[in-house]
Parts: structure tokens; C-alpha cells; sequence
């Protein structure tokens, strides 16, 4: 065993709190119970004897227990003395903590006199006790005074006396009650009790031998060792107390095996109340690996302490065995062939491979597996078998386990299991609802005999395979759809695995155009008519329901057209704009039974107007504020007699076309749209003389802001200048005809500065806080025309 430095550890254990231990839910109760009893014993027989009939014995009678002189109705005197039998047996074994006499006084021959009580321990009554063969007197436990007339309740300290008692093993304890010497036979001393006088005991049982011991959850084998693989185990132990629920305590004491002496106990811990478990966690650094040890606990209430416990023995061994194990299979080879299938089982044999302290292994299919097996011998192997559940790659993995139940390195073992499940064909996959679907079962395992299929929740049915290894169902799916499951088992018996096939049974119409194509070329064009040919995927079809357009800004309401006689039917349909039209459709038999529906994506063709402008070309920057521009509407639809367009969110217009079916405006922006950054959109759209509208052409330009140009002497951006420092500001228009600037610093108010001949204007400007300040810059001419703004960022030190 390696050297542990036990007494040193020893002592640094003796500092250790007792916070190393957790027992039950707290670590100290607020207020611990006891279960220390409490017991009134009365006595189980009694006798007194009387001095006038000395040879005649009173045992057990019915009147008051005499003590002292009396005198009877006739006169004559008496003297009696009381002896009280008391049945200690249900003490036999525990601490008596305390024990008091108590009788209750039911008369006095005369109050004057004081009360002169004598209490011995006798031995034992017998049937034969009289005033001339009394109990023979032991040991004087107490003397009883007083003047109280009557006393009531008397009380005397049998302490002593009872734990004398218990200590000796007797069963009984018999008490004698007699008046002191010559004060005996004077009638004035002479009093009764109740026949009945008791002893209150206060006892404690011994707390049980604590038992169950575990270390680290797991319970004590015996006498052999068993192995562990942390330096810090937990200890437990289940401890009781004879007397039910009594506060308990308890201390665990550890030791080397081979070092009794070294023997070291643990901080003692409250546990909680009986029957309860106590628990102690070994503190780092006083086990180490290799080394053999026992523990074992008592317990205390606030009383007394248990017996030590039968010792626990344990190894440590926090070594993981130090290679995986080796795996092989002649069933499922890791060769990367596909062998078996789903539900074949194989055997794997898992080899220690030469760990001499594996017992088991630990393997699944998980990379956390969980099924343990044991070795045929420590440091051996074992076969095991393992039914794949599904085709395809599969992974087993396998960790070798040692005695202590250290485990090594995962090995994950890889093989293929071939897919043996038949084959599905759905011969007629677009059947309508209420026709059958014929499925064609095709083997994937040789000498395949029958085919086992269910259908939805319904009971399994086998049918035989033909010649050639296939096999035919017919299967009428439900309208919500049926899933079809099959497996098929070969001559020997071997089941493949589980195919599945859901037949869903789609009702929606089927919709045709030849006018507007279904896949995204374009169609007629916006304006011409084209139509739409609705045709049956089920039986009794009456009437369509369609609707153009859902959910869009064109909607139309839904129609209903009748079916014709072969269950189709056409509707008409003209575009009003170009591009993403809807078209969709729901079918309806004679008893009301509504199809699917189908929604469709048609695209006509657009006759929106060509656009074009030399000042404001598409898409780019042109023109300026004031600056007049040509735009030329070119028609796409025939005989165009007119144009309708719109500026922004400028009164839409309209503009005759030209006897060739074109037309030119002219426009003029009033300001810089600086809310779109210039941005502008031209809407167009045309008008033919029979009345056809096309779709609208959209023209986006960007009107040039002609701002202004400023350049500084001191704060041309990125330089800067400082705090207080004056700077100038030249500004030069851009705008033509611009009469003055309108400028600000950040959000002061605005300023004007006339513009000079040569079209310029210089300002001066004083910083009074420093970071970065913005000047904007704008041109108006006298008309009030007003470019686009000037955006000068400022740097100013500190």
C-alpha cells in the first residue's frame, strides 16, 4: 500500500468543520427532538400487613394502603406497613434518566404531627406476606416528610433506586412504605394512600446498530472488498432507534486495512430523526489509489451511543482500463459490405484484450451506451447478440468496464446492414378516389414465400409470393389518405424489414390553358381574352367553384360554372395587368362531397407603354430643380388614342396620342425631392380606342439636388480648427438664376446671404464648443426655386 501519511491527514481531519458531512436535510436542527419516554408505572401487585392479624396476608384487596397506627370502629389498634410491586422489565436495557415516586394521600389520623415516611426496596411479595413473614427489608431509598394534611400528592427521588435496579437485571422492583421507628405504632402518625402510588420513569433506549452501510450508493458486499473508483466516496448508513423517531447522530470512522490503528473518525453530524440515513463525504487527500480501507459508523441520540457497525471494506481504483476493447462479428463484419437486415440478429464478441481487471463491457447502439454485460472470466470476453433495427450504416459501441467500474475508451464498431424490407410499386398512382391502387411487392431477401401487410390500423394479412417472388394487393385508400406497411418472410422463417407506402388521393381539379401558359412564360397579353379548361380527378363532379385573383388588390369574387358531360368545363378570363395572376379552383359532386383545391400562377403579357427621356434618362441622375425635361410615351397595344401619367404624388394627367400612337409631355421639377433623395417614379398607362387599358409602366429617375459647392479656409473637412478659432465659408451656386444661400449651423436658425456677380457669397463662423458641427447649404433664385441641400461636416478641437 503506498505511504498516505495517515497521521498526518489525521490531524488535518481533526480541524476539518463538520461541514464535510451532510446528513438527512439540514446540518443541525433548529430544535432536536428526543424520544427519551416517558412512563407512569403503577404497581402490578401490592399487600400490607397489619400487626393485630400477624399471620393473615393482604394481598392486592380493595381499601386504601395503610401506613403507621390506625385505630378500627372498635377501638382497637392497629399497625400497618405497604409494599408496592413494580414490573421493570420494559426498562431492562435503557438509561433510566430519572424516576420519582408519586402517591396521593387520602387520610391523616392527625395533622399536627409531621409526615415520617420511610421507602425501602424489599424483596420481592409473595402470597404468603403478613405482619410476621414480611418482604425482607434491602436498602433505604427515601424519606418522605411534610405537614401537608392531607398531602395529596407525595413525591421521593427513586432515582437511584430504579437504576440500580435495571443496572442489576432485575424484573422487579418492590417498595416498602412504613412510618420511621417508635413514631410507628403512635395512631397520631398514622395516615392511608391510594392503593395505587406510581413511578414516573423517564428512559432512553440505546440507539440500534447502524446497518445498510453503502459506499458511493452502492451497499457493502460482506466481508470481501469491493473496488471503487474515486478517492472521495460517500458513506451512508440507515439508522434506527427502538423507540421510533428519535434524534440521531452520527460518526463514521475510517481506517487502512492493514492499519487498524491508524483509525480516524469523521466529524460527528446531526442526521435527522429515526429511521433516517446518514451520509459522510471522505475529504480529498486522505485515500489514494490502490489502497485498501474499511469504515464503519454508530450512532448517538442525546443520550447514548449504538454499537459500531459491521465494517465496510473497500479498493480504491481510479485507473480507467488503459485500452478499449476489440470487437469482431462473423455476422456483421466491419468490411464495408451490407450483411444481415433489420431484425436478423448476429453475434459480436467483445475481448478485454489483455486488461487482466475488466469484468464487463458497457454497449449499445448509442454513443452512450447503457447495457452492461459481464466477462466469462476478469480479463476475458463474452459473445453477445445484437439485432439491428434499421438499414443501412450502423454503429455499436463498446467500452470495457473494470472491477471498480472504471470504463475505458469508447471503440466504435461499424458495420452495414443490407435493407431486406420489399420493395413498393403503386402501379396506378393517379387513381381517383374510389378506385383502387394496385401495389406490386417485389423481394429484397432470396427464397421470399409470403408478404405480410397491414393496412392503416387494420389486422395483418399474408399473402403468398408467385414464382417470381413478388405479389399483387389491391388498396382502396380512405380520402384521407391510407398508409400500407409489408414485410416479407422467406422459407426459413427470417422476416425482412418494414416497407411503407401512403397513398394519398388527391381530388383537386385539374386546370388547363392554352391562352395562359401554367409554367411562367407569359400569356395573352393584359386585355385579350383567354380561357381556362377545368377537368375532374373524381367521380360525379357537377360544378366548379373558381375564383381569379385571391387575396390580391384585383380579387374577384368567387363563380360557380356547371361541368359538362364529360365532368369538365371552360371559363373565360382578361387580364387587367401584367405579370403574377391567380387562378383557383375547387370541384363539387351532386351530393355536395368539395374537392381539393388547386391555385394556379399564370403571367399575361404586359402592353404597358415604353417610356424614355433625354433630360431624366431611367434610372440615373438628370436635370436639376427648375430644369425643364422631355418625356416620349411609345405605345405596345394597338390603336393607343391616349395616355394616362403621374409625377410622385403629383394630379395624375392625360395626353392625347398622336396619330401614330405616340405622345410627348413636358415637366418641370418645382424642387428637390429630398424626402426620396431626389427619387422620382412616372407612372404610365394606355388607352386604345376600344377602350383598352394596359397596365401601368413605371419610370424611375433621380433629380439632380444642384446644391451648392462650399469649401473653408480653416474647416475644410477632414481638417479642423479649435474652439473660438473664425473660420470662412464660400459658397458657389449651382442652381442657375440663384439670387441668395439659405444656410445653419446644426439647428440654429437660418440665415441668408445674398450671392455675389460671380455667383458666390463667403461667411464667417466662430466655434464655441469643440467635436463635430454641421453646416447646410441651399441656393434659391427669386422666384423661390431652391436647390437641393448642401450637407458640410465641421471638426473642431478642444
Amino acid at each position: 500500500m503506498p505511504n498516505l501519511h495517515w497521521g498526518a491527514r489525521r490531524r488535518i481531519l481533526g480541524s476539518l468543520s463538520a461541514a464535510v458531512i451532510v446528513s438527512g436535510l439540514a446540518l443541525v436542527p433548529a430544535s432536536p427532538a428526543t424520544a427519551s419516554t416517558y412512563t407512569y408505572a403503577r404497581p402490578a401487585t401490592w399487600a400490607y400487613t397489619d400487626s393485630s392479624t400477624p399471620d393473615t396476608p393482604y394481598v392486592n384487596p380493595e381499601p386504601d394502603a395503610p401506613v403507621g397506627a390506625w385505630r378500627d370502629p372498635a377501638g382497637d389498634r392497629h399497625v400497618s406497613r405497604s409494599y408496592f410491586a413494580y414490573d421493570l422489565r420494559p426498562f431492562l436495557g435503557n438509561r433510566i434518566i430519572s424516576a420519582t415516586f408519586v402517591a396521593r394521600e387520602t387520610e391523616v389520623n392527625d395533622c399536627n404531627p409531621p409526615r415520617a415516611w420511610e421507602l425501602w426496596s424489599t424483596d420481592p411479595i409473595t402470597p404468603a406476606t403478613s405482619w410476621s413473614n414480611p418482604p425482607r427489608e434491602l436498602v433505604k431509598v427515601a424519606e418522605i416528610g411534610g405537614r401537608a394534611c392531607p398531602g395529596l400528592y407525595i413525591e421521593a427521588d427513586l432515582t437511584d433506586a430504579v437504576q440500580d435496579a435495571v443496572a442489576q437485571g432485575r424484573s422487579t422492583l418492590t417498595l416498602e412504605l412504613r412510618v420511621r421507628g417508635r413514631q410507628e405504632v403512635n395512631v397520631h402518625f398514622g395516615r392511608r394512600i391510594r392503593h395505587d402510588p406510581g413511578i414516573s420513569i423517564h428512559a432512553n433506549a440505546v440507539p440500534g446498530t447502524p446497518t445498510q452501510l453503502r459506499l458511493d450508493y452502492q451497499t457493502c458486499a460482506g466481508p470481501e472488498p469491493q473496488f471503487i473508483t474515486t478517492t472521495t466516496p460517500a458513506l451512508s448508513a440507515l439508522l434506527t432507534d427502538p423507540e421510533g423517531s428519535d434524534t440521531a447522530y452520527a460518526t463514521f470512522a475510517i481506517w487502512p486495512v492493514d492499519r487498524p490503528q491508524d483509525r480516524i473518525e469523521l466529524p460527528e453530524s446531526w442526521a435527522g430523526y429515526t429511521p433516517t440515513w446518514a451520509w459522510a463525504w471522505v475529504p480529498a487527500g486522505l485515500l489514494a489509489n490502490g489502497g485498501s480501507y474499511a469504515f464503519a459508523v454508530r450512532s448517538r441520540d442525546d443520550y447514548d451511543f449504538s454499537a459500531w457497525s459491521p465494517e465496510c471494506r473497500f479498493t480504491v481504483d481510479t485507473q480507467r482500463p488503459d485500452r478499449p476493447p476489440v470487437v469482431t462479428s462473423t455476422d456483421y463484419p466491419d468490411d464495408g459490405s451490407y450483411h444481415g437486415g433489420p431484425g436478423i440478429p448476429g453475434d459480436f464478441t467483445f475481448s478485454a484484450d489483455g486488461v487482466s481487471d475488466v469484468v464487463g463491457f458497457r454497449y449499445g447502439a448509442a454513443d452512450a451506451p447503457t447495457r452492461f454485460v459481464a466477462a466469462d472470466t476478469m480479463g476475458g470476453s463474452v459473445t453477445v447478440q445484437f439485432t439491428p433495427t434499421y438499414p443501412g450504416p450502423t454503429t455499436l459501441y463498446v467500452a470495457s468496464v473494470d472491477r471498480a467500474g472504471n470504463s475505458s475508451d469508447q471503440v466504435r464498431y461499424s458495420f452495414r446492414v443490407r435493407d431486406t424490407a420489399p420493395s413498393i410499386e403503386d402501379a396506378n398512382p393517379d387513381a381517383w378516389l374510389g378506385d383502387p391502387h394496385t401495389l406490386i411487392f417485389r423481394p429484397n431477401m432470396p427464397d421470399t414465400v409470403t408478404y405480410t401487410y397491414q393496412i392503416d390500423d387494420g389486422p395483418e394479412q399474408t399473402i403468398a409470393a408467385g414464382p417470381d417472388g413478388s405479389a399483387q394487393v389491391a388498396v382502396v385508400p380512405a380520402a384521407q389518405g391510407t398508409m400500407v406497411s409489408v414485410y416479407s418472410t422467406t422459407a426459413g422463417g427470417l422476416r425482412s424489414g418494414v416497407n411503407s407506402i401512403y397513398l394519398w388521393v388527391s381530388t383537386a381539379p385539374v386546370i388547363e390553358s392554352a391562352d395562359f401558359p401554367l409554367d411562367g412564360r407569359p400569356g395573352m397579353p393584359v386585355g385579350s381574352p383567354g380561357s381556362f379548361t377545368l377537368k375532374p380527378h373524381m367521380h360525379g363532379v357537377v360544378e366548379y367553384v373558381y375564383q381569379f385573383n385571391r387575396y390580391q388588390e384585383d380579387e374577384q369574387p368567387p363563380q360557380a360554372v356547371p361541368a359538362g358531360p364529360d365532368g369538365s368545363a371552360t371559363v373565360e378570363f382578361t387580364a387587367t395587368r401584367a405579370g403574377y395572376n391567380t387562378l383557383l379552383v375547387f370541384s363539387r359532386t351532386a351530393d355536395g362531397y368539395v374537392s381539393d383545391e388547386t391555385e394556379v400562377a399564370f403571367y399575361p403579357a404586359s402592353i404597358a407603354p415604353r417610356v424614355s427621356s433625354t433630360q431624366y434618362p431611367a434610372g440615373q441622375s438628370g436635370g436639376g430643380p427648375g430644369i425643364e425635361g422631355t418625356f416620349v410615351f411609345q405605345p405596345v397595344a394597338a390603336n393607343v388614342v391616349e395616355y394616362t401619367y403621374q409625377f410622385g404624388d403629383e394630379p395624375q394627367q392625360t395626353v392625347p396620342a398622336g396619330s401614330d400612337g405616340t405622345a410627348s409631355i413636358r415637366w418641370t421639377p418645382q424642387e428637390y425631392p429630398e424626402a426620396w433623395g431626389g427619387w422620382v417614379t412616372l407612372q404610365v398607362r394606355s388607352r386604345s380606342a376600344n377602350g383598352l387599358v394596359s397596365d401601368r409602366a413605371y419610370y424611375g429617375f433621380r433629380v439632380n439636388a444642384l446644391e451648392p459647392t462650399v469649401v473653408s479656409d480653416i474647416y475644410q473637412w477632414p481638417n479642423g480648427g479649435r474652439v473660438g478659432q473664425t473660420g470662412r465659408f464660400t459658397f458657389t451656386a449651382r442652381l442657375p438664376a440663384s439670387v441668395e444661400f439659405v444656410y445653419f449651423f446644426d439647428s440654429e436658425p437660418a440665415q441668408v446671404v445674398s450671392v455675389g456677380a460671380d455667383g458666390t457669397a463667403t461667411i464667417s463662423w466662430t466655434p464655441q464648443t469643440p467635436y463635430t458641427h454641421f453646416l447646410t447649404v441651399r441656393s434659391r433664385t427669386a422666384t423661390g426655386l431652391q436647390s437641393g441641400p448642401a450637407f458640410v461636416p465641421i471638426r473642431v478641437y478642444p
